[in-house]
């Protein structure tokens, strides 16, 4: 016969969560983030991706662990103010009781195909395997309440602008989400209607958009490989090189062509960026801060795998990473280079025909990709990036030959990183110009050129936000 004792606690351990369940998971990865101070919180994707390593979930488990933990995190605002008017002390409870309630509040406010009893259960489960009983009271009451209550969530422009007629920007942070000091900075240089609009695309899943690599195939070919596969495609906007996979929720890894080095993963502002180069075939071409390579094996793609690049970074695995994207790519003109120890072999292959510069920024462009990035910055953030964006364009633009284009971009909107730089440059040296956007690319539209910058905001023709300049040295 079993004791009471023993009844129990087998009844406990089956009502409990499994080790590696994707909830479970996703609190104790939103936990560890959330233990870390604002301005040094790294990718939530790479402390993610450590505990998925060791864990053991299906790729339907994963799929939801993934939208949680993201959803989660792109809401963070919004959820934390609806658990607030159930909890009033909420910044005082243990991390990982507020990663629980947040996780749980996702999930009733936005998963409608998870029913809310199923999110609440789950959630008093998890309170006691992390061990705090004495919450799970207050994770049970608050959840239901929250269930059961009035859950604000607008995310059109026009309900927007007009809730928020007054206390805007403390209203606009709440309900999309936002940091108030961005909210107020957006504000203040594109004033409401763009502000508003930011806001709201920043928190719009987009498509995934590859950049077809010409060197192996055609867009024609691939969009007809993925068709086959049952992923559909459309034509970029703008960039011929560029296919938006539609409504695509699968890893990567899966899409047919990858392995085969038929496309890169590019967000066609990125492509466009690349574009600006327009390098000739057997160019010498500087690629400054070429990190992974995906701009890289463009401009080898453009410039039909012929003459040179010097692809550049500090950071030996990103290094590792071109050099694998390059032979998957079948891309043979690039030789790479760690700056902290070549920077001297770099100077020797002087003057380059091009010069790509593309900078370390805020990211504040491609905060719908990567939404942590709206609570892991700060505003002192964009004033020390700036300052290195500038040391960057100086250092390397002695290399450039006379009449030779340099291109410096950065994945952000952020006036203090994109015009200021480049008038800060202009105004230092007299022998470069300023080349307006559309003389190099006729194709880009009105919409996306402005003061001979290419500047493209969130969601504009589907597109990340992203800054590019043209600079000519005259001498």
């Amino acid at each position: 016969m079993t004791s009471p004792k023993k009844a129990r606690s087998k009844k406990a351990r089956t009502n409990s969560p499994k080790r590696d369940s994707a909830r479970l998971l996703a609190v104790k990865v939103l936990s560890r983030w959330l233990f870390l101070e604002p301005g040094k919180r790294g990718e939530i994707e790479c402390l993610a991706d450590e505990v998925l390593r060791g864990a053991h979930l299906s790729e339907k488990d994963k799929g939801l662990f993934w939208n949680i933990l993201i959803g989660t995190v792109r809401w963070l605002r919004l959820l934390r103010w609806h658990l607030e008017r159930y909890i009033k002390r909420f910044s005082k409870l243990p991390k990982d009781v507020q990663a629980i309630l947040l996780t749980g509040a996702f999930q009733i406010v936005f998963l409608s195909r998870i029913p809310f009893f199923s999110a609440v259960d789950e959630a008093v489960k998890i309170t006691k395997v992390l061990g705090h009983f004495w919450a799970t009271g207050l994770v049970n009451a608050s959840l239901r309440n929250l269930a059961r209550g009035n859950k604000v969530v607008i995310l059109h422009e026009e309900g927007l602008m007009e809730r928020c007629e007054s206390n805007f920007e403390n209203c606009l942070s709440n309900l999309t989400s936002h940091p108030h000091w961005m909210v107020k900075r957006w504000h203040r240089q594109w004033g409401k209607t763009d502000c508003v609009s930011i806001c709201v695309n920043n928190n719009i899943q987009p498509d995934l958009v590859i950049r077809v690599n010409t060197l192996r195939t055609t867009r024609e070919e691939l969009a007809i490989t993925l068709a086959k596969a049952g992923i559909t495609t459309q034509n970029t906007a703008i960039s011929p090189f560029g296919l938006r996979l539609d409504g695509f929720k699968g890893q990567i890894e899966e899409i047919l062509g990858l392995s085969q080095g038929f496309f890169q993963v590019q967000d066609e502002s990125s492509q466009l960026a690349t574009m600006l180069v327009s390098p000739s075939r057997g160019d010498k071409v500087l690629d400054v801060c070429a990190g992974v390579g995906g701009k890289t094996t463009f401009l080898a793609q453009l410039m039909e795998n012929t003459g040179l690049i010097a692809a550049c970074d500090i950071n030996d695995r990103r290094l590792g990473l071109l050099k694998d994207n390059c032979k998957r790519l079948g891309v043979t003109c690039v030789k790479s280079f760690n700056l902290s120890e070549d920077e001297k072999e770099v100077n020797n292959l002087a003057p380059f025909d091009r010069i790509l510069v593309d900078a370390p920024c805020s990211g504040l462009g491609v905060i719908r990709r990567h939404p942590d990035i709206k609570w892991n910055r700060l505003p002192k953030d964009i004033d020390n990036l700036s300052v290195i964006q500038l040391d960057l364009l100086t250092r390397w633009s002695s290399l450039l030959r006379p009449g030779g284009l340099l291109v410096y971009c950065v994945c952000t909107h952020e006036k203090r990183e994109t015009n200021d730089v480049i008038t800060s440059f202009l105004d230092s040296y007299g022998n470069f110009q300023l080349v307006s956007v559309d003389k190099v690319l006729p194709t880009l539209p009105f919409s996306v050129v402005k003061q001979k910058f290419m500047f493209i905001r969130p969601g504009v023709l589907g597109m990340d936000g992203f800054f590019a300049a043209v600079l000519q040295k005259l001498f």
